[in-house]
């Protein structure tokens, strides 16, 4: 079986194959399944039963895809600097000062403001 020749990308495809990849990005995890997604809505769009290596060929002379391939796969550089997420230092407190007055409570699932107006009553 021979290969299909790759298609002349004028303005009218390119202008097809970017509506086709709405909603789809060919980078990440689920490249592949977006891939076919696009080369079944570009199918529907112009009639053409082009093949996956003629679009990602394509794909690839139009953006860096392995660059943002690593790119999408990649957390945020805070996040790797300075591992897992934490809330600043106010926040932090704050929520250590809820839970020490809960623990010292007498009740349990007391809320610290009402006990506190039950003590002035």
């Amino acid at each position: 079986m021979s290969e299909d020749p790759a298609p002349l990308w004028d303005a009218e495809l390119e202008v097809c194959l970017f509506q086709s990849m709405q909603g789809h990005k060919p980078v990440g995890f689920n490249k592949h399944f977006h891939m076919i997604c696009i080369q079944h809505k570009f199918y529907e769009r112009t009639g053409m039963n082009i093949s996956l290596g003629h679009l990602w060929d394509h794909i690839n002379s139009l953006w860096n895809i392995p660059v943002l391939d690593t790119a999408q796969d990649a957390p945020f550089p805070e996040v790797m600097e300075h591992g897992l997420y934490s809330l600043p230092f106010d926040q932090a407190e704050i929520i250590e000062e809820i839970q020490s007055s809960e623990d010292s409570s007498s009740e349990p699932g007391a809320v610290p403001g009402k006990q506190a107006k039950k003590k002035q009553k």
